[in-house]
């Protein structure tokens, strides 16, 4: 007779790969935190995101400024700002919440500026974007002073937490729209365009660190001039372009307004629920998109300037206007994870982020928060694999690994948080590889032979 002794019974081969299973996961999880931006990673996540859309919301709404409308009207930096004046003109008949001009107005034109300045100003209710070029250079005009002093108007001045390692942009660098339609408007931000490494716009930068700045020396300046309302070396948060109109949806003073770098963007005021906008160091909010391009309501531009459009259709909404155009300059086509997308519709997605408190954290951008949750996925792994067969730990695993995705999507849709997805993986694989070969290698199953022993007969066998 023999007895099998199999190595998940025998105590080393139990403690070699529960160490293995937390220690890897610690270290993969330590790999992810020092550099999120990993390129597997994101792909990753991407496909994760994919599987968990928000829906589109029925109050926020596009104009599109169309291969229609470009057909009829050609190119849209041709375009006379009367056009705009009256595309604009129509919607606001129809009493929007809020408008967002996603189109640069940095360039006078003379044809029709003036137009569309009364259109914003009667409105009050627009909100313009802006680009930030870090090769600007001088000479700067009066009519760029100006603008860069009505820019103050919107810029965080106070409530700021911010770290070593955030950005500082040169206030120059920014390019507001004209001195007259920066003055008029209810928000000016920068535009949400920027890309991860691999050319992907994964988040929105709510913010832009910077310090009050005036040329030297200023060109000279008219008689009637607005005053700077900060003093040069002021440090200043300048909104982007989904934050400045967040504020206008809530109708939110910048008072209202807390920005701490590598923590939050909160937004309080008459707010209930408050937004809290987890961002890294660098202001960085994660988009959580609601699908691929198209998915909100649009309409295109030569049909609301026509008057094919009822205004009443933008009654109490947030009207977006931006190019879409293929192949036209003034369209910004950006990578997503949901595939290529205008940037009117990137910036879309970013303000229905707020609106929606959609908003997730990216836990691997949290080095305490990466660890604690790597430490409890490799104690889980280590507790189940050390005690199965090899056959066992096989279907295990697989069943681990299917389990790990599906509490990623369910962190990410309800808990607003999103769990590093390939160090647990491969925390799961690496284990599992381990094992098997200490299964089949030093601690292979052992047959140990049974000595027979004395049985004695029954007593009624006894005389």
């Amino acid at each position: 007779m023999a007895y099998q002794i199999a190595p998940e019974r025998r105590l080393a081969y139990r403690l070699i790969v529960f160490v293995v299973a937390v220690v890897s996961a610690v270290g993969f999880g330590l790999l992810a935190a020092s550099n999120p931006r990993n390129g597997a990673e994101m792909q990753a996540e991407d496909r994760l995101a994919r599987l968990a859309p928000t829906p589109a919301r029925g109050d926020v709404v596009l104009v599109a400024l169309d291969a229609a409308s470009v057909g009829r009207h050609g190119p849209v930096k041709s375009w006379p700002r009367a056009l705009l004046a009256a595309g604009l003109r129509r919607v606001e008949a129809g009493k929007p919440k809020a408008v967002v001009l996603d189109l640069a107005l940095d360039k006078r034109t003379h044809m029709g500026d003036e137009a569309l300045w009364r259109v914003m100003a009667n409105g009050r209710n627009v909100v313009l974007g802006m680009a930030y070029d870090a090769a600007r250079r001088p000479p700067y005009t009066a009519d760029d002073v100006r603008a860069w002093r009505f820019l103050q108007k919107f810029a965080f001045a106070s409530g700021l937490t911010f770290g070593p390692q955030t950005q500082v942009f040169p206030y120059l660098a920014f390019e507001p729209p004209v001195s007259d339609f920066t003055g008029s408007s209810r928000g000016v931000g920068v535009f949400d365009r920027e890309t991860d490494p691999d050319g992907v716009v994964r988040d929105a930068r709510l913010f832009y660190l910077s310090v009050v700045q005036e040329p030297n020396p200023l060109p000279r300046l008219p008689g009637k001039f607005p005053p700077s309302l900060l003093a040069d070396g002021v440090p200043v948060a300048l909104p982007n372009l989904a934050l400045v109109a967040g504020q206008r949806v809530f109708n939110l003073d910048k008072d209202y307004v807390t920005i701490r770098a590598n923590y939050t963007v909160h937004l309080a005021g008459n707010l209930n629920p408050p937004v809290d906008a987890p961002v890294d160091e660098q202001g960085r909010m994660q988009i959580r998109y609601a699908g691929p391009a198209g998915h909100d309501t649009t309409y295109s531009f030569d049909d609301v300037a026509a008057g094919k459009v009822k205004p009443e259709v933008f009654r109490d909404k947030v009207v977006l206007f931006g190019a879409t155009a293929p192949g036209d300059p003034a369209t910004d086509l950006r990578a997503t994870p949901f595939g290529a997308m205008p940037r009117v519709e990137v910036t879309a997605n970013a303000l229905q982020t707020l609106m929606d408190r959609s908003y997730f954290e990216l836990v691997t951008t949290r080095r305490d928060h990466t660890l604690g949750t790597m430490i409890l996925v490799g104690l889980a792994v280590g507790l189940i694999l050390m005690l199965l067969s090899r056959w066992q730990a096989l279907l295990a695993a697989l069943l681990l690994a299917l389990a790990y995705v599906a509490l990623c999507w369910a962190v990410l849709v309800w808990g607003h948080a999103l769990l590093p997805l390939l160090p647990g993986l491969l925390a799961i694989l690496l284990t599992l590889l381990v094992a098997l070969a200490l299964s089949l290698g030093p601690f292979r199953a052992v047959t140990v032979p049974i000595s027979p022993t004395y049985v004695p007969p029954p007593r009624s066998a006894v005389r």
